[in-house]
């Protein structure tokens, strides 16, 4: 179905706050998943899937420590909501996090595609002159210096090596990347900007079960229709004259 980024991007936020987040991440999520959605991703169901797993006690309200996940290890016992982890991660981007050539590994990330656009869009935004790359098990994203945001879907995993030794996101920063990535190229500058022109022009185009299922966690922020809601500013009040 379509509809205008704006609408999305409201849905979005609105989600996020039926879902329980705090207001400044209910605003975190929009950017990364608008992105995604316009991009030709499936953000809407990243979100709701992310959304969904904090709603239901599958991954927790908390901010994760960075030092006990740079060892191999959550440290919860659970999987780690890419929500929560993102805001850290982007924070940390601005502080010189990780450090050149070095190789970080997330495991066990309930939306590894969420993680890596937060990451690589916040990283666009600091124009530090390194090059950020963030792969996941299907992806390889990538942000040069000069702010060219790449994609790279995976022609093959690699079956030898057991999955549960592979992070579920890895990303370093390198003065000169050399993108060795073997796939599909989904997106590069001159794709990006063709897509956020159509959807200036034509909006852009969401699953209608996500929809669905993002606007019943942002229907959580209605207030019931009672004559107590309507005297106190609900709706339009309870004489035509309110």
């Amino acid at each position: 179905m379509r509809q205008s980024s704006a609408e999305f991007r409201q849905l979005l936020f609105k989600a996020g706050r039926g879902a329980g987040l705090p207001l400044g991440l209910a605003e975190d999520l929009v950017t990364p998943i608008c992105w995604l959605q316009v991009c030709g991703f499936p953000g809407d169901a990243e979100a709701l899937n992310a959304l969904t797993a904090l709603d239901e006690g599958r991954t927790a309200h908390k901010f994760p420590d960075l030092t006990v996940l740079a060892h191999g290890t959550n440290g919860t016992g659970s999987r780690l909501s890419a929500i929560y982890l993102a805001a850290v991660g982007c924070d940390a981007l601005q502080m010189g996090w990780p450090h050149q050539d070095e190789e970080i590994g997330f495991f066990e990330v309930d939306s590894s595609l969420l993680l890596a656009a937060a990451l690589v869009l916040a990283h666009r935004r600091l124009k530090t002159g390194l090059s950020l790359r963030v792969e996941t098990k299907s992806y390889v994203l990538s942000n040069t210096p000069g702010g060219e945001v790449r994609c790279v879907e995976k022609e093959c995993i690699r079956e030898s090596i057991s999955v549960r030794s592979i992070a579920d996101v890895q990303l370093g920063l390198a003065k000169d990347l050399t993108d060795s990535a073997s796939g599909v190229l989904l997106l590069d500058s001159v794709k990006e900007e063709k897509y956020h022109h159509i959807c200036e022009t034509d909006g852009l185009c969401a699953n209608p079960d996500s929809i669905h299922g993002l606007q019943s966690l942002a229907d959580r922020l209605l207030v019931p229709e009672s004559d107590r809601s309507l005297k106190f500013g609900a709706g339009a009040g309870i004489v035509d004259s309110d």
